[in-house]
């Protein structure tokens, strides 16, 4: 049974601002974009970027 997108991307978008919160001042892989993961995610949820980003103060 395949995945609904939004529910994966919903996900996904929670893992990062975990990750964000948690790790926001080291390193990370080379080739990750976390900001450009952050917004895929809310092109598939239908979500303002910026406004996402200021609502989690990241930056």
């Amino acid at each position: 049974m395949a995945k609904d997108p939004r529910v994966e991307a919903f996900s996904k978008l929670h893992s990062l601002i975990v990750f964000y919160s948690e790790y926001r001042d080291r390193p990370v892989e080379e080739g990750f974009d976390f900001f450009q993961e952050v917004k895929k995610c809310c092109e598939i949820l239908d979500l303002d970027y910026e406004d996402l980003k200021n609502e989690f103060q990241l930056s």
